[in-house]
């Protein structure tokens, strides 16, 4: 259901660029994965674009794409992130970068943001969610992931129109049936980019636990995965260390049977599938603060791991799990990814009903 708009932030009641069809826009794989499917269910005749960067093209029509256009880049050394979309109808993004390029190429559009991600969030410096003011005050809806967004968002913009979709990018791991595990278990080590400068829990654990990576070998069959911001720097840790890199995140969700990371969405995103998780705590971390769902609401749902030497006893735990983070793990579920399924379609008919909300209007008679 989306949340009755202000004037203040939303378009005026007839507005032309609302009879364009719906445009797309993500520079990056994982905001395509995050946007390719609600995509799929907006409907043909609402279908405009989805603008990519050229070299991500192919890969976009591989996710069964078809209004997919490729942006030549410009600007220095031919950087292919440095693309803007065209047109002038609505567009949806689900990165402020992406929203911030698009909207600075043409600021008289309608933008439609999707939050990425589970709703991690730092209030000492930021008032909202991820991103807290900024970018985010272009926007004429906001689709959240779960009500702890919704409401971080409705106290930086109270009248801004907002509606809860869920997570589109896990529906299709919803009913999917569990992998059986690996003889022995595969653990998948990841680690999130370095965001300290906004505060030590926005950055990551890699300095602390980096020398005892190797050391899960004897135990585990090891692969290793990264936020898209530091997977190359990881990338070279893993190939040193004899240990495969999964750049994709849907890699990881087929391969792993644990996973391991400090401070990401993604360790909510596979605990939503029933397997297991453990957090990486660094010394930086502070316990004495509270930022919500990583720190600390939602740290039930698996081993938390304060010492490198205990890593490995926190795995085996994680592993030999039957019931102790069970309902922990059906209450994250319940709270922070509902629609789990269906919020892809539930996203896109957001979108529709918004848009067609102006749509009705009829132009002034002059």
């Amino acid at each position: 259901m989306i949340s009755k708009p202000s004037p203040v932030w939303a378009p005026q009641p007839y507005r032309k660029n609302f009879l364009k069809p719906i445009d797309f826009f993500a520079r990056l794989v994982h905001f395509i994965d995050h946007l390719a499917p609600i995509w799929n269910n907006i409907s043909m005749a609402m279908r405009g674009t989805f603008y990519v960067p050229l070299n991500l093209e192919e890969y976009t029509q591989n996710l069964g794409i078809q209004e997919v256009r490729g942006l030549k880049s410009f600007g220095p050394s031919g950087n292919p992130i440095r693309v803007v979309p065209e047109g002038d109808g609505p567009l949806v993004t689900s990165a402020y970068g992406d929203l911030k390029m698009a909207y600075q190429s043409n600021p008289k559009r309608p933008y439609i943001l999707m939050e990425h991600g589970v709703g991690l969030s730092f209030p000492e410096r930021a008032p909202g969610y991820a991103g807290g003011t900024g970018s985010r005050q272009y926007v004429s809806l906001f689709l959240a992931p779960n009500q702890a967004v919704a409401s971080k968002t409705a106290k930086t913009y109270p009248n801004a129109a907002q509606a809860i979709i869920g997570t589109p990018k896990m529906d299709k791991w919803a009913n999917m049936s569990r992998k059986k595990r690996d003889t022995p278990p595969t653990v998948c080590i990841s680690f999130h980019w370095n965001g300290s400068r906004v505060c030590p829990e926005a950055g990551n654990a890699f300095e602390y636990y980096k020398d005892y990576v190797t050391n899960l070998k004897k135990h585990f069959h090891v692969i290793g995965h990264g936020h898209p911001k530091i997977i190359d720097e990881l990338a070279s840790f893993y190939k040193k260390n004899d240990i495969e890199t999964l750049y994709s995140f849907d890699d990881v969700l087929s391969k792993a049977d644990c996973y391991v990371n400090d401070t990401s969405s993604t360790l909510y995103e596979f605990a939503c599938t029933g397997r297991p998780v453990v957090f990486l705590n660094a010394p930086w971390f502070r316990k004495d603060k509270y930022w919500g769902i990583r720190w600390w609401d939602y740290t039930d749902i698996g081993p938390q791991c304060d010492e490198p030497g205990n890593l490995v006893d926190c795995i085996k735990q994680a592993l030999g799990d039957k019931t102790h983070f069970i309902t922990a793990k059906r209450k994250m579920v319940t709270e922070l990814y509902p629609f789990l399924g269906t919020s892809s379609t539930i996203a896109a008919k957001a979108i529709m009903d918004f848009v067609k909300g102006f749509q009705k209007e009829e132009p002034p008679t002059c």
